[in-house]
């Protein structure tokens, strides 16, 4: 099939819409702050009579010409959320994990996409898949060529640790805490857990205290003045990882 000229994949087509309802919706708040607000959009439906085609795995669409025959109509409906709606769709975004094609070296635009059709952005994202739904499952939504998939997932499996850094915190709070725990690093990486069990944890050779523990992040209490130093790792199944702490930025 030839390409549709001048067509974008489909989910530009939604942004652009939805970005524009943003500054409409600002708009709007800002003149609640000047004026009297005498209308609201609850809710807003197109319908957009388009060419469409499917090219490398996404969807490309052309809004379609005068007269043009042989051409789809796509219905659109946009309509208000609420805080709690928002709160339980919402995705914790993990900070500078790389993406998935950045990570396995070879991956096609087309493997990348079918991989975030199925929730893979990253690495992160493939040990969770993996662990609701296994391997062969993966393979088979993502249509992954076996021996990629199996490189994907002996890197997913590494742990790695990614960055260390003071724990930001309200000063109001901090001075509740208890003395023992006020001095806190995080420390960001991939499969810092397993099974819920997590690492034991020192900093200058004094050992630390593991406050949260998941597979992407730790939060560690440290004795005050070991905000940094070389920080040591060890699990259970007798692996240690080394990382230098830097004072930089330290509170």
């Amino acid at each position: 099939m030839a390409e549709i000229e001048g067509a974008l994949p489909l989910e530009d087509l939604l942004n652009a819409i939805s970005s524009q309802l943003d500054r409409a919706q600002a708009a709007l708040a800002l003149k609640t702050q000047t004026t009297a607000l005498t209308f609201a959009v609850k809710d807003l439906t197109l319908d957009l009579r388009a060419a469409v085609e499917v090219q490398d795995a996404a969807i490309m669409v052309r809004p379609a010409l005068p007269g043009e025959r042989d051409v789809s109509t796509l219905k659109l409906s946009f309509t208000t959320v609420t805080r709690p709606m928002l709160e339980e769709h919402a995705v914790e975004m993990q900070a500078e994990e790389p993406a998935i094609s950045e990570s396995v070296e070879g991956l096609s635009d087309e493997e990348v996409r079918r991989l975030e059709w199925i929730g893979v952005r990253n690495l992160n994202d493939l040990n969770a898949a993996q662990a609701r739904g296994g391997s062969s499952n993966i393979r088979r939504l993502s249509r992954l060529p076996a021996e990629r998939l199996k490189q994907a997932l002996a890197l997913a499996g590494r742990r790695s640790i990614r960055r260390v850094s003071p724990e930001t915190m309200d000063p109001a709070a901090v001075r509740t805490l208890d003395p023992a725990t006020r001095f806190r690093l995080r420390v960001e990486g991939r499969n810092l857990t397993r099974g819920g069990v997590a690492p034991r944890v020192e900093v200058a050779g004094r050992a630390a205290k593991v406050l949260q523990a998941r597979p992407e992040r730790l939060i560690v209490a440290v004795p005050e003045g070991t905000l940094a130093g070389a920080m040591t790792l060890a699990w259970p199944d007798g692996e240690r990882m080394e990382h230098e702490v830097q004072a930089e930025g330290a509170a």
